[in-house]
């Protein structure tokens, strides 16, 4: 009943490895849109092993990173298939989005700029624009958040602090 040898914990159902690029990336995407996000995670950072400069399995990875939470993560890999193709739409615009969801528009507006851009289709250019018209409807709506560039609002009142 009891062993005396040290139990080995067992992954539930782990990733294969695969070493065939398309079948990697056609798995991944059948997990992404499923919504088993981990499983995609682990087949695209397969993907990344075998070709580590694919633009769309870096972008599809840092979408499921975002979605997971894990925000440092999606920025990197958007941020590095933005090195490898600086006029990619996908992951501009999905780097746009990303800081439009964390309430950093000021960061999200440039990218989403240039996403419309690089555009290469109506579908993408109506997408980004529906990003921006939703911005604007939230700025109008948005309070005021404190900048720490800006003098604080008291000591401007003051007379404080004036250089």
């Amino acid at each position: 009943m009891f062993s005396t040898e040290p139990s080995a914990t067992v992954a539930p159902n782990p990733t294969p490895l695969l070493r065939d690029l398309p079948a990697a990336l056609e798995r991944a995407q059948r997990a992404f849109e499923r919504g088993h996000l981990q499983e995609a995670i682990d087949l695209l950072e397969q993907v990344l092993m075998l070709d580590p400069d694919h633009v769309e399995a870096r972008t599809m990875l840092a979408v499921a990173y975002a979605r997971t939470r894990r925000v440092p993560q999606a920025f990197e890999h958007l941020e590095a298939a933005l090195e490898h193709a600086p006029a990619a739409f996908a992951p501009r615009c999905a780097l746009g989005e990303l800081y439009l969801r964390l309430g950093i528009p000021d960061q999200a507006r440039p990218h989403l700029a240039r996403a419309l851009e690089v555009a290469s289709s109506p579908a993408e250019r109506a997408y980004v624009q529906t990003l921006l018209k939703d911005d604007r409807t939230r700025e109008r709506r948005r309070v005021p958040r404190p900048s720490f560039q800006a003098r604080f609002w008291l000591l401007r009142k003051l007379g404080i602090g004036r250089e």
